[in-house]
């Protein structure tokens, strides 16, 4: 029989021979799904898998870390359930068809049938770890695979469309594809599904009016929509009411944020951005830039592990990402990751931070954390309860410039607690209340403590927040350095005499090694730096563990680089008055 194309794009026949396709397609069986159809539920007997050959379906899972879902699309030559299927695990996620779908069905015995036959097959999927399955498996190969974003505005917006695809292009290492505006729909639709394999974006700008959105609605993979005028936003609206989906829309100007006030709650989760003009331009650089990195997937997270005074180490690794030129979209730490995170957050520059964490953590506060065998008590409590309030200035989630999440632990529901609302202080007082040096928080009922606990790096909920290129900073490394680079040599250290405190607190960093390298290993890239012999109270230590972040995210710098760039304005300017894309 004929191959589907899409049984050769798909990434679990990768490297199969013309012949070994065509055996395993006899054994496949068309399927088709209506719009809002359940292909398959989480928890249920993984009996079989399926090869998307046409429309768009919505993949749901768990994070790891609890409250909330990963929610990915996935379209032609993407397989569901190969893994699954194969080890006799129950389903990991549920599926849902988001339009009218087709696929080739497979039953579990066949799969493993065929696997055995052709071992490639068993080797495409043991090549990612279950356990890594969300992010490598199918974070990856969304990334892998082209996207088709539509651009839409009306006449009050309609220069913006081509700054910001000038913009896109410089945002992203991969190809991305501006498509001319003069090209019909149709046409544009044609060329797009001809330009997928060789572009990770494929941009298709066209006017915002109703027939077009219907159109582009159904067949592509997002719609970006401009508004800059009360009649724009009404069209949307509308739409938006009745449709709700792929459509997202960035609102311009005082106008059209004032009049979108009426629509229906559910309308107004669509709005991604409300942005102002500026300097004459259709949008101001911040949100210009911002923009470029949504339509390209390149926004950056970053995820702050804990790890005590090692986390001078997070200051260093972010000033290497200011000075290579990137821009943080989303923040979460655990533990001391919180405290550097909240900084970033208030939008304080690396050389900024390193000021305010000395201060913060003087020798006066470090002596009255840990005055005591078992840490500071009532008093050293009160004392960090004070300088959060002063590093934090008492302001709260809702003041940080980009999203934010706190974690911490809690003992009432046994489970992870990431914060993401209310003041900041209070949020940093439990992700910093270290079992054995300090009392649970209590808070309405339940009883918080650091994240350390279980989840010492917070990528998932970075992931979860909307990053679409996460960098973790895991402080906790099996490997340790006999020596520090640039210090004394261990002889010459003072010996320190380790206290009861000191030994429960060891005990728990080795337990949380294995989870805190695990959940570090969740994000696109991963920094790991190495440490001399410190513990995680050596705040006297600063300088080495700032230096240590700064080498460790250096060595790992050319890999942020080949997922994202920094967006270049000044080539988007110089690519729009050239007229390359009108």
């Amino acid at each position: 029989m004929a191959v589907d194309p899409a049984l050769a794009r798909s990434p679990l026949f990768a490297d199969l021979a013309e012949a070994e396709l065509e055996a395993v397609a006899e054994r496949m069986r068309p399927r088709s799904f209506a719009e809002g159809e359940e292909i398959c539920h989480a928890g249920e007997p993984s009996d079989r898998t399926w090869i998307i050959t046409g429309g768009l379906v919505h993949w749901l899972a768990p994070t790891p870390e609890g409250g909330g879902e990963f929610t990915l699309r996935m379209r032609k030559g993407e397989v569901i359930g190969a893994q699954d299927a194969l080890i006799g695990a129950p389903r990991s996620a549920t599926v849902v068809a988001a339009i009218p779908t087709t696929a080739l069905e497979l039953d579990a015995e066949e799969l493993s049938d065929v696997a055995r036959r052709f071992p490639q097959i068993l080797l495409n999927v043991i090549n990612t770890q279950r356990e890594r399955m969300i992010r490598a498996s199918v974070r990856r190969a969304a990334k892998k695979r082209g996207e088709e974003v539509a651009l839409l505005a009306g006449p009050s917006l309609k220069d913006a469309l081509a700054w910001l695809a000038a913009a896109a292009r410089s945002a992203t290492p991969r190809p991305a594809t501006v498509l001319d505006r003069r090209l019909s729909v149709a046409g544009a639709l044609t060329a797009s599904d001809e330009l997928l394999s060789e572009s990770a974006t494929v941009l298709i700008l066209g006017e915002l009016d109703t027939k077009t959105l219907g159109v582009l609605f159904d067949e592509v993979d997002r719609v970006v929509a401009f508004a800059g005028t009360a009649g724009e936003v009404e069209l949307l609206g509308d739409f938006a009411g009745a449709e709700g989906g792929q459509l997202e829309i960035v609102l311009v100007g005082g106008e059209a944020e004032a009049t979108h006030r009426s629509w229906r709650p559910e309308a107004k989760r669509l709005v991604i951005r409300t942005c102002e003009r500026e300097d004459g331009f259709p949008l101001s650089n911040s949100d210009l830039a911002w923009l470029a990195r949504h339509v390209t997937r390149t926004k950056l997270g970053l995820a702050l592990g804990a790890g005590g005074a090692k986390g001078y180490a997070h200051v260093g690794a972010l000033g290497v990402l200011e000075e290579a030129g990137y821009t943080v979209d989303y923040i979460g730490g655990s533990s001391i990751g919180g405290f550097v995170s909240t900084q970033i957050a208030l939008g304080y520059s690396a050389s900024e931070i390193d000021e305010r964490f000395r201060s913060a953590f003087d020798a006066d506060l470090v002596g009255a954390l840990f005055s005591g065998p078992f840490g500071g008590g009532a008093a050293g409590r009160d004392a960090l309860t004070g300088m959060l309030k002063r590093i934090t200035e008492e302001r709260w989630f809702s003041d940080s410039l980009i999203p934010l999440m706190i974690m911490a632990v809690d003992l009432t529901d046994r489970a992870p607690y990431p914060q993401r609302e209310g003041s900041l202080w209070e949020a940093l007082l439990a992700a910093l209340s270290v079992a054995g040096v300090f009392p649970p928080q209590e808070r309405n009922g339940h009883r918080l403590v650091d994240g350390l606990a279980l989840v010492p790096v917070p990528t998932a909920s970075v992931l979860e927040d909307g990053a679409d290129v996460v960098v973790s900073v895991n402080l906790m490394s099996a490997e340790t350095l006999d020596r520090w680079p640039e210090g004394p040599e261990p002889e010459e250290a003072p010996a320190k005499k380790k206290g009861m405190l000191d030994t429960i607190l060891e005990v728990m960093d080795l337990s949380q090694l294995d989870t805190s390298i695990r959940h570090a290993a969740l994000a696109d890239v991963v920094i790991t730096p190495r440490f001399g012999p410190a513990d995680w109270r050596d705040f006297q230590l600063a300088d080495l563990f700032l230096a240590a972040g700064r080498t460790a995210a250096l060595e790992q710098l050319p890999v942020l680089q080949s997922l994202s760039k920094p967006v270049d304005l000044d080539l988007a300017r110089r690519e729009t008055v050239l007229g390359a894309f009108v």
